[in-house]
């Protein structure tokens, strides 16, 4: 249950103001087993549900003020806003399905999302926003780690994960340094 409701928190906290994924969470819950993980997942899935609105109806009311608090945000640049914009022009609010391969936070959608549509559409199309990867982080954390330490502890394939996690947030805040 404390999985769930740190799962709820991370995924409100990511979609709002917070920059580590809630993925990193549920690998680890996932570890403990599959089904706790994708529990945990429907728990990030409402979390981020709850930051997204926040954040649609924040950038519906001062749209230069979230623009502003976005960019102080670790690895959210510019050019990332504009991006935003310029795929809601051009496919609307389905442009938010994109998002996590482009390594695009949800926030930034969810900020400018008024723009091109009303509360509930977004709240429906951020289900499978979010969902997918949270689905695929949860499947794959404990089948590469058993694949790689099929015999460790759970406290020796948490560190693994958390090790795997750190370097790929190294690449990333690299990759998008401003």
């Amino acid at each position: 249950m404390t999985g769930n409701i740190i799962s709820f928190f991370w995924g409100f906290a990511e979609a709002t103001l917070f920059f580590i994924v809630p993925d990193v969470g549920l690998s680890i819950i996932a570890l403990q087993g599959v089904p706790d993980g994708m529990v945990a997942c429907l728990y990030a899935l409402a979390g981020a549900m709850a930051g997204g609105a926040i954040m649609f109806y924040w950038g519906q009311a001062n749209i230069e003020k979230v623009t502003e608090v976005l960019h102080t945000i670790p690895a959210i640049r510019i050019k990332d806003t504009q991006k935003v914009m310029s795929d809601l022009k051009t496919s609307g609010i389905l442009a938010m399905l994109f998002g996590p391969i482009s390594g695009i936070p949800y926030k930034i959608y969810a900020s400018y999302a008024h723009q091109v549509t009303d509360i509930v559409f977004f709240l429906l199309v951020s289900i499978p926003a979010r969902i997918v990867r949270f689905v695929l982080v949860t499947f794959a954390a404990p089948y590469i780690i058993n694949k790689i330490l099929p015999d460790a502890s759970f406290t020796l394939q948490t560190q693994a994960m958390l090790a795997i996690w750190t370097l790929l947030y190294a690449a990333y805040f690299f990759i998008k340094r401003k």
